[in-house]
């Protein structure tokens, strides 16, 4: 059990789609006896019955996206306890998201980044289709570019960066707890 010593913000977890933020999420949670939920289960709730993300993405577009992820951010961080300690997983592309950033600094969230090789994420991400958000046409290429933007935001904006190749579920858990007491102790 993790014994804090000091308050603790909203403990976040951001990474580019399929680095295994919500897994990581989960495991944390249970390992240091913390709340956990998940961004895009928090989104959903805020869509249309029988509405998915990707649908909403494809037929909206990003910007209706974004709209949707700022407003469950805000719900989600006006409703913290601020004596209490979350964890939350991030959407691949919330850091992008200047509205939602900056609500995230505003809350004082901790930005903890799981970064991942760009390779390992296409085949993990292409495995159930092509995503709305890449371009059909030349999917690898668009994934490369995108990866590389999106890792620049991702390493700017996150408070510690988590290096998880080659690591396991267990193994990227006890890095991120590891991370967690380097800041708070316990």
């Amino acid at each position: 059990m993790f014994e804090k010593i000091q308050t603790m913000p909203v403990i976040v977890l951001g990474g580019i789609k399929h680095t295994g933020k919500s897994t990581a999420g989960k495991n944390l949670s249970v390992r240091l006896n913390f709340p956990f939920d998940d961004l895009d289960d928090l989104i959903l709730m805020e869509l249309p019955y029988k509405w998915t993300i990707r649908k909403w993405y494809r037929e909206k577009g990003a910007q209706a996206f974004m709209d949707k992820e700022t407003l469950a951010l805000q719900k989600y961080l006006d409703g913290c306890d601020p004596d209490g300690t979350k964890i939350l997983a991030l959407g691949g592309g919330t850091l992008e998201n200047a509205r939602a950033l900056e609500l995230l600094k505003k809350h004082d969230a901790s930005i903890l980044i799981l970064d991942e090789e760009e390779e390992v994420l296409y085949r993990r991400i292409i495995r159930n289709g092509i995503p709305p958000f890449l371009d059909t046409g030349d999917p690898r290429q668009a994934f490369g570019e995108l990866y590389k933007k999106r890792r620049a935001t991702l390493i700017e904006q996150g408070d510690h960066i988590i290096n998880i190749h080659n690591l396991d579920q267990r193994q990227t858990a006890d890095e991120l707890v590891q991370v967690i007491r380097s800041i708070y102790g316990g």
